[in-house]
């Protein structure tokens, strides 16, 4: 089974699990710092990847790592999953797990990217415009990106508007190069 797929399933029932236990919001709180940490932690995933370090050292440091904060549910669900010798998916889990979360939610990921630092009140706007798009609320990342020069550039999901100054000095260089091969 693939991995995307096992991903899924364990995405599925944990938010299964959690809903009926009333904690949802507190298992989505505890899978974001989760992705956090492991991202930032080399080490970590490399452990939880490894198939010679045996499932009882992965669920001590799991619990070691993740005991302050975290919602117990979510760490006994860490546990079955190692357990069940998927450890090498618990990132995946965890994006499927959000996915499903805000699909449940009928929330959207947008990432917006600026050449600079945008203030509250453009993100507030930005936010606005696309839920009314799209008709469903937005979890809205900013990214500062320099070599946009100025403008800015909107990814949801697959679809990618550009609006900045340096995607329209592309597409002018593009057009010129076009005209310039076609004659």
């Amino acid at each position: 089974m693939s991995e995307q797929r096992v991903a899924s399933r364990y995405a599925k029932a944990l938010i299964d699990l959690a809903k009926e236990q009333n904690v949802l919001e507190a298992v989505k709180t505890d899978i974001i710092q989760f992705q956090r940490i492991t991202k930032q932690n080399v080490s970590l995933q490399t452990m939880l990847k490894s198939p010679v370090v045996n499932n009882g050292d992965k669920i001590a440091v799991l619990k070691k790592v993740f005991h302050t904060g975290f919602n117990p549910m979510t760490l006994s669900f860490f546990a079955i999953v190692v357990r069940k010798n998927r450890s090498a998916v618990l990132e995946s889990i965890g994006e499927a797990f959000l996915q499903q979360y805000n699909d449940f939610n009928n929330i959207i990921s947008a990432t917006v990217k600026t050449a600079q630092a945008i203030d509250a009140e453009v993100t507030a706007e930005v936010t606005q415009f696309i839920e009314k798009q799209s008709g469903k609320k937005v979890s809205l990342t900013t990214v500062i990106d320099p070599s946009l020069i100025g403008g800015l550039v909107i990814q949801i999901g697959d679809n990618l508007y550009d609006a900045s100054i340096s995607g329209k000095i592309n597409k002018v260089k593009q057009n010129l190069l076009n005209t310039y091969i076609s004659k």
